[in-house]
C-alpha cells in the first residue's frame, strides 16, 4: 500500500507534465491549418495555452479513472440474484430457486461451481434481516463477522472499520500539505473532505433500502416516513449503501487531485507571480550589489597594495586578493578602529564628546593661525633655499592679500611634487 501510495505520488508529479508537453506538440502544429500562428515559448498566449492543456489532460485522465472505477465495480448480491434491493424475503427464495434452475452444478457442469456458491452464500446472507443490515452497509466483509448478532453491534463494528481509512486519509491530507508550497487550494481540500466524511455518515446511518420494520427502533423506518432517495440512489438504483460509499472514496480523490493540479493552472494568482517576479528582480538586484562590493572590495585591496606587475592591472583583468599581506591587514584593522572609535566619540553626548570638539576646534585656530608661506619656484640661486613672499612684497611694494598655499600630493619615495602654478605681473 505504502509503494503503491508512493508510486501514484510520483506519477503525478512527472507524467502530466510530461503528457502535456506531448499534447501541446500535436496542438501547435494543427494552428497553422486555422489560420493562425502558433504561440511562441514564453509568451503569456503559450502559457495560457499550455494551462488548459494541462487541465484537459488531468481532467481527462481522472474522468476515464472515474468512470472505469464506477463501471469495475463488483457487483453485490442484489445483482447476482437478479432482483431489486428492495425485495424482501419471499422474492429472495424465488429469486434463488429460479437461479439455481438455471445455473445449478448438475445442469452447467463444474464451471459453474464456483458462481453457485457464491450466489448461494449472499442467499444465505440476505434471508438473516440482521446481516442484510450490516450488508447494506459495509459490504461482503460482514460475512467474517459472526461473533456478531445485534444491529447496533454491527453498526459499531463497521465503524470502527471504516476509521482506518479516514486516518490514513487525514494523515495524507496533512503531509501534503506540509509538502507542497502554500495554496489557498488546501483549505478546500480539508472542506472537501469533512464533507464527504458527513456524507459517508449519511450513507451507513441511512434507512435500508428494504423494508424491514424490525429497525424502527433504531433507524428512521423508510416504510413508515418514506425516506427521499439520494442522487446516488437514483443513478445507480441497483447499488446499496456501502458501494455507494466507495464511490464517494473514488469522487473524493478525483476532486482532491483536480483542486490540487487543475485548478491552480485554470485560476493562476495573479498576485502571487508579480510577488514572484519581483522577488526574482530583488535577488538578481541583490546578486549584482554582491559582485560589485566585491569588486570594490579587492580593487581597494590591490590599490593599498605595492606596486607591481601583478597588482598594477585594468578592472577587467583584475583577480581577487585571496591572501592581503600581513602588514595591509594589520592596517586596515588600525584605521578601522579608528574609525569606529571616532563613530562612537561622535554620537557620545558626554564629556568625551565635548573634549574632542574643543581638540577640533583647537587645531583649526592653530592651523589658521599659522602664516602661510608660498615658494617661488626658481627662486633658488646660489643654492638658497627659496624665499617667502611677505604681504607687503609685490610689485610696486603695495599690500596685496596673500595667496592661498598650493595643493600638493608627495608620493612615496618619489620627488614628483603636485603645485599650482603662480603667475607674476
Amino acid at each position: 500500500m505504502v509503494y503503491s501510495a508512493l508510486l501514484g505520488f510520483v506519477g503525478w508529479s512527472f507524467i502530466p507534465r510530461v503528457a502535456t508537453q506531448q499534447a501541446l506538440k500535436i496542438i501547435l502544429p494543427l494552428y497553422p491549418r486555422f489560420g493562425r500562428a502558433a504561440p511562441s515559448p514564453g509568451t503569456p498566449a503559450f502559457a495560457q495555452l499550455y494551462r488548459y492543456t494541462y487541465s484537459a489532460v488531468v481532467l481527462g485522465y481522472l474522468l476515464y479513472t472515474l468512470i472505469n472505477g464506477s463501471n469495475n465495480m463488483a457487483p453485490n448480491f442484489y445483482e447476482i440474484l437478479g432482483v431489486s434491493p428492495h425485495v424482501d424475503e419471499n422474492g429472495l427464495k424465488l429469486a434463488f430457486r429460479q437461479f439455481a434452475k438455471k445455473f445449478h452444478p448438475d445442469r452447467v457442469g463444474p464451471q459453474g461451481a464456483e458462481l453457485f456458491m457464491t450466489t448461494r452464500d449472499a442467499f444465505e446472507a440476505l434471508k438473516n434481516p440482521t446481516v442484510r443490515f450490516a450488508y447494506d452497509r459495509f459490504g461482503p466483509d460482514v460475512l467474517q463477522w459472526s461473533k456478531l448478532s445485534t444491529t447496533r453491534e454491527y453498526l459499531r463494528h463497521g465503524l470502527l472499520q471504516s476509521v482506518g481509512y479516514h486516518i490514513a486519509t487525514a494523515v495524507g491530507l496533512l503531509v501534503f500539505s506540509a509538502v507542497g508550497n502554500h495554496n489557498p487550494v488546501k483549505f478546500w481540500r480539508y472542506i472537501l473532505y469533512f464533507v464527504f466524511l458527513a456524507s459517508e455518515l449519511a450513507y451507513v446511518l441511512y434507512p435500508s433500502p428494504s423494508s424491514l420494520s424490525i429497525f424502527s427502533p433504531a433507524f428512521w423506518d423508510p416504510t413508515n416516513s418514506g425516506a427521499s432517495p439520494t442522487l446516488l440512489h437514483i443513478l445507480f438504483p441497483q447499488r446499496v449503501a456501502y458501494q455507494h460509499v466507495l464511490f464517494l472514496h473514488q469522487i473524493f480523490l478525483f476532486l482532491s487531485l483536480a483542486l490540487t493540479k487543475v485548478a491552480p493552472m485554470l485560476f493562476p494568482d495573479v498576485q502571487r507571480d508579480e510577488q514572484q517576479q519581483v522577488l526574482q528582480q530583488i535577488s538578481k538586484l541583490a546578486a549584482f550589489s554582491d559582485v560589485e562590493a566585491s569588486i570594490m572590495l579587492h580593487t581597494d585591496l590591490q590599490s593599498i597594495h605595492p606596486a607591481t606587475p601583478t597588482t598594477r592591472v585594468s578592472t577587467s583583468h583584475m583577480r581577487p586578493v585571496l591572501q592581503p599581506s600581513t602588514d595591509i591587514i594589520d592596517l586596515l584593522a588600525e584605521e578601522l578602529k579608528n574609525m569606529i572609535i571616532e563613530a562612537k566619540v561622535k554620537q557620545d553626548a558626554g564629556p568625551l564628546r565635548s573634549v574632542w570638539e574643543r581638540a577640533i576646534v583647537r587645531e583649526r585656530t592653530r592651523s589658521e593661525a599659522s602664516p602661510s608661506q608660498l615658494v617661488i619656484p626658481g627662486n633658488t640661486d646660489n643654492g638658497h633655499s627659496p624665499s617667502p613672499l611677505s604681504a607687503c612684497e609685490g610689485e610696486g611694494k603695495l599690500p596685496s592679500p596673500r595667496p592661498s598655499p598650493p595643493p600638493t600630493f608627495m608620493r612615496q619615495n618619489s620627488s614628483y611634487v603636485r603645485a599650482r602654478s603662480v603667475s607674476w605681473s
